[in-house]
């Protein structure tokens, strides 16, 4: 997530200079996710969900810092 957020950026400035580019791009990772099941999203999704429960829970019991 972090790295599409500054993957725009530059995609950002690409596309002020060479829309047509920037557009082949776009193309180009959207296809990218496009093909990615819908189970991957989901089981991504639940390590990430229970890695931070997991992470809370033991700096609630005093375990982490």
């Amino acid at each position: 997530m972090y790295g599409l957020l500054l993957w725009s950026v530059p995609l950002g400035l690409i596309g002020g200079v060479r829309p047509d580019v920037a557009a082949g791009i776009i193309r180009a990772m959207r296809a990218y996710f496009n093909a990615l099941p819908e189970p991957l999203y989901a089981l991504f999704g639940t390590g990430y969900l229970g890695y931070t429960a997991a992470r809370a829970w033991g700096k609630a019991k005093g375990v982490e810092r």
